[in-house]
């Protein structure tokens, strides 16, 4: 099985992007201390913003690298890339607005054991940003094979 590099990376990228801007809703409620209103108004508008961003984002990206990749044969080199990428993005992108947060103020931190943590891993394992790299890379395998 080879890793493709490329996949990872791209994946990554994205589900970074993502994990930092899920969390600014947050961030900014702690940090200058808004109503509980606001929060929602930001958290609002942060999540539509993602909501129709990532999925057509994701997808393009995947569906240009899939013209040239053959996901039948290589299935375990494609998804496990894909699958780890927008896990560990997620993942990485939960902590930088944490740090900031510490650095400025102190207080108490999420540390990456607490119950908290688990579920925001355990949610970003099975995000749709996987789903929506695998079903990109599918389609475009399928379109390939499919036009002479």
């Amino acid at each position: 099985m080879e890793f493709r590099w490329k996949i990872f990376a791209v994946a990554f990228v994205i589900a970074l992007a993502v994990g930092v801007l899920s969390n600014v809703p947050t961030f900014l409620f702690r940090m200058l201390d808004l109503t509980p209103l606001w929060y929602s108004w930001i958290a609002l508008v942060v999540n539509v913003a993602i909501f129709f961003a990532s999925p057509g984002l994701f997808f393009s990206a995947f569906y240009l690298i899939g013209g040239k990749i053959d996901i039948v044969a290589e299935f375990l080199s494609v998804v496990v890339p894909l699958f780890l990428g927008s896990w560990v993005g997620h993942l990485i992108g939960y902590f930088p607005l944490q740090f900031i947060f510490v650095a400025q103020y102190g207080g108490t931190f999420i540390d990456p054991w607490s119950l908290g943590f688990l579920w925001y891993a355990f949610r970003a394992a099975f995000s749709y940003e996987f789903f929506v790299g695998f079903a990109a890379l599918s389609m475009a395998y399928i379109v390939r094979k499919r036009s002479p």
